[in-house]
């Protein structure tokens, strides 16, 4: 029997409007969606709003082969005490999940430790582009491609003519490709003529916005020619998001996502926090950040995610060109897209970013990926919600993050938007800082 089965006095947030009122859920489904108020011994929201249970479509959990920096467990916990009830796994482990054994390994993993849903991204490298046939299409998410590499890169294929063959093969047989878009040939001589620089300014100049230009629109060309799905990940210049417009023009199924970080800090944040902050796409300037906030705001950016990275601090500091590229966030990320909208355009506008949030982070990805039971807040869908407090601000505590390394780029911040109560399929599995449920997540098979 469900520990409840309705959230009252709760301010529904959906892509289109808000609602007063009631949810009710049965056997883990919405059932009704009801204004006014609702039954006593329902969960009392107390006037605060409700998302749908988030998607991270860019989660690095670590496992298996670099569980000394996170593991499937911390990682899920982090990501409920986050609003996040869907994870994407993705491929860069160790060994990377490049063979259809690798793949079913993983399924497995997940399916024994992982508190939240999961689904899992293949990834491919040039000595495995076989394995991309052998793979069953609606039992991976997609498959992930670095065409350029970093400190922690396992598999990176640069030449167009291996992602020629994984795009013919992935539009062949029906899955998206996943890009980490970067120009591996601009990225290796631009950093080659900047590697005496200690100033970490030179990094985010060498891989600039030409870097990440370029290699979107080599994919979406790539995508045009065979007809492929196509997802850039981490986005983060608007030129990236001209060449997905384009590919939509020409008929193409094709979108891309944004991350917390890159809405939330600039070249101007590396005075401050140096290399805990160096990522791969590089931070921008304040102007791009600016448009990049623009653009989410006028619907131009179909996802928003953590890429929770995580790395041990030590692998952090040191050489701005050896520290490891990445940063963990994701039991942060909710809140530093709210506390991000509002400091860009005003506590007006709250409500305005919390239905852009539930769009860019359940109801396009849902949809892109098919995993349509997790689209947003209607009859018939999984009953995944976050109820969120935008009115007392959090300070970030290292000891109430969830994540095998405790450390965060915004420790000690203060963020409104934190998550109070999260449900997966109409289980309580959150609330206050509490992890509540020791059930394990689903694995998600896209459909047909």
């Amino acid at each position: 029997m469900d520990q409840y089965s309705e959230i009252k006095n709760v301010k529904i947030v959906t892509p289109e409007k808000i609602i007063e009122g009631s949810i009710l859920f049965s056997n883990g489904k919405i059932t009704a969606i009801k204004k006014g108020k609702g039954y006593s011994k329902a969960y009392d929201a107390k006037g605060k709003y409700v998302l749908p249970g988030l998607i991270e479509t860019h989660g690095h959990f670590r496992e298996p082969g670099l569980e000394h920096k996170e593991d499937i467990p911390h990682g899920t916990r982090a990501a409920l005490a986050g609003g996040f009830t869907t994870v994407f796994d993705m491929p860069n482990t160790k060994p990377p999940t490049t063979t259809v054994k690798l793949l079913r390994e993983q399924i497995e993993r997940y399916k024994k430790k992982s508190l939240c849903d999961f689904a899992i991204n293949f990834g491919a490298s040039v000595k495995d582009i076989p394995e991309l046939e052998k793979a069953n299409p609606l039992e991976i998410n997609g498959v992930k491609v670095f065409t350029a590499g970093h400190q922690t890169t396992p598999t990176t294929i640069p030449n167009l003519s291996d992602q020629a063959k994984i795009w013919e093969i992935a539009a062949r047989r029906g899955y998206p490709v996943l890009v980490h878009a970067e120009n591996q040939d601009l990225v290796t001589s631009r950093e080659e003529a900047r590697k005496k620089e200690k100033n970490i300014l030179a990094y985010s100049d060498a891989r600039n916005e030409m870097v990440v230009e370029m290699a979107a629109w080599e994919a979406v060309i790539l995508a045009k020619y065979f007809g492929t799905k196509l997802w850039i990940l981490h986005a983060s210049t608007e030129g990236e998001f001209d060449a997905i417009d384009y590919a939509r023009k020409q008929g193409l199924v094709a979108a891309g996502e944004v991350t917390g970080y890159q809405l939330f800090f600039t070249t101007k944040d590396y005075k401050k926090y140096g290399t805990l902050i160096k990522v791969s796409p590089a931070l921008r300037t304040p102007k791009v950040n600016k448009k990049l906030w623009e653009m989410v705001r006028e619907g131009r950016i179909d996802g928003f995610c953590s890429e929770h990275t995580p790395h041990l601090l030590d692998e952090k500091k040191g050489d701005i060109w050896q520290a490891a590229s990445g940063t963990p966030g994701i039991q942060e990320s909710v809140a530093v897209f709210i506390t991000g909208w509002v400091r860009q355009f005003g506590k007006k506008t709250l409500e305005e970013g919390l239905m852009r949030l539930a769009k860019m982070s359940s109801t396009n990805v849902a949809n892109f990926f098919r995993h349509s039971q997790k689209s947003g807040i209607k009859v018939g869908n999984d009953a995944d919600f976050v109820i969120i407090d935008v009115k007392n601000s959090w300070k970030v505590k290292r000891e109430e993050l969830f994540t095998k390394l405790k450390w965060s780029a915004y420790d000690g911040m203060k963020l409104i938007g934190r998550p109070q109560a999260t449900f997966l399929r109409g289980e309580l599995v959150y609330e206050n800082g509490k992890i509540l449920t020791v059930k394990k997540g689903l694995w998600l098979k896209r459909k047909k």
